[in-house]
């Protein structure tokens, strides 16, 4: 029997715990082979908990990568690719992005690795970020454009890439904090009289006229791994400040008013309801794998 293939590719360490974890974990739960490729090594993080000691910038790298394999065995990735690029950076002006890193380099030279990933894995989906990353850090909208260059490397017999040509039948984009998900756990928190994290995002979405509102194609019921999720961003301990606002809301809360993870759907090459609650939906991984 074939086993069901799904492949995520994100830009840094802690993105994976931070993006879609708990759907990983749920698939991973349900027999499915679920890999990660990471682009970058995070070098560029900054010390973002309050409660961590400091590190040093030459020693950032191989801490993210500890925290990153950490993460990985809470979520439970049965393979993991690190394609070794440089962190750009968070940079709002993308000149400001280093000559070297990531965002930096021709969308070819990443792909292609990443290519060959997929050649290997031959995933029945993959899961990348939207066209603008889904927030505008440089990396995050050099991971799309990589994904979906990639993904043409992939299936074209005539591209010099190892392996043999694998067309991924179901491509989406992962969101953190969609925005029907923050309306929902705001009203939520304001409803039950409490602190409402997002105060501050709900003040800017107010004044920006320019949002692209990307639509939940996929709504993954996820509640059951929650907790998972929570334990794998906690293993990104540079990173995520375990009183911060990763953690702005009860747990209960959350299972009731949004359970879900949110998906755009990029590409499917079979029929699909408007609406699906799998990201596999409409998918023969036995006939997907010939």
């Amino acid at each position: 029997m074939t086993r069901r293939r799904l492949l995520f590719v994100h830009a840094h360490p802690d993105d994976e715990s931070s993006k879609g974890a708990a759907t990983a974990a749920r698939y991973v739960d349900d027999g499915a082979l679920v890999t990660l490729v990471t682009c970058t090594g995070g070098e560029a993080g900054d010390v973002l908990n309050p409660s961590c000691p400091p590190v040093q910038r030459a020693d950032m790298s191989a801490t993210r990568r500890r925290e990153l394999e950490a993460a990985c065995q809470v979520i439970g990735f049965h393979a993991r690719h690190e394609l070794g690029f440089v962190d750009s950076g968070y940079h709002e002006n993308p000149t400001g992005v280093p000559e070297g890193a990531f965002a930096r380099q021709p969308v070819d030279l990443p792909a292609a690795p990443l290519a060959e990933v997929l050649r290997h894995e031959r995933p029945h989906v993959v899961v990348t970020y939207p066209q603008d990353g889904g927030y505008p850090h440089p990396d995050h909208i050099m991971c799309h454009e990589v994904s979906i260059r990639a993904l043409g490397l992939a299936e074209d017999p005539n591209a010099e890439v190892p392996g043999t040509p694998w067309r991924v039948p179901k491509v989406y984009a992962c969101h953190a904090f969609p925005p029907e998900r923050v309306l929902a756990l705001h009203h939520a928190l304001v409803e039950r009289g409490e602190v409402s994290p997002f105060e501050g995002w709900m003040e800017r979405r107010a004044e920006r006229t320019d949002r692209t509102e990307w639509p939940c194609d996929a709504k993954i019921r996820v509640d059951g791994w929650f907790e998972r999720r929570d334990q794998a961003l906690r293993c990104h301990v540079t990173q995520v400040d375990p009183e911060g606002t990763w953690f702005g809301w009860p747990r209960d809360l959350e299972r009731v008013v949004y359970p879900w993870e949110c998906f755009t759907r990029l590409r499917s090459d079979v029929a699909v309801p408007v609406q699906e609650d799998d990201l596999f939906a409409g998918l023969d991984p036995t006939e997907a794998s010939t």
